[in-house]
């Protein structure tokens, strides 16, 4: 008889605990613990595409489809270079005048030209 009594005491309490305003509140937590479960998931799956992703252009553009050479003209020597995705940027200075040269890495061909009067 005692098992009687402590089963429907516990349906009472489990009823009480769980009004509509703590169900609608469990639903709540369930609901965004969902969404928290779901966000970092897509976070993962978007960082390991991104960075998959952002490594094979910068590596085609950087490999020029045929070697590339050029020659500075009399005069001139280099005094700095960068890299852009796909570009070359060279400062070149003569005795008259600086330039800075941009130049495409894939066909070799002169992007543009920044000429200055050099400093005295």
């Amino acid at each position: 008889m005692s098992d009687i009594a402590t089963q429907s005491g516990s349906t009472e309490e489990t009823k009480r605990r769980l009004t509509p305003g703590n169900s609608l509140l469990l639903a709540v937590v369930i609901v965004f613990g969902l969404l928290i479960v779901i966000g970092v998931g897509a976070l993962i799956v978007g960082l390991f595409r991104t960075h998959d992703s952002a490594d094979m252009p910068a590596l085609a553009a950087a490999k020029p489809s045929k070697p590339v050479s050029m020659q500075l003209k009399p005069g001139f020597t280099i005094l700095s270079s960068d890299t852009q995705p796909g570009r070359l940027v060279l400062h070149i200075r003569s005795a008259s005048e600086d330039e800075i040269d941009i130049i495409d890495l894939n066909d070799g061909h002169l992007i543009g030209v920044i000429r200055a009067q050099a400093p005295r």
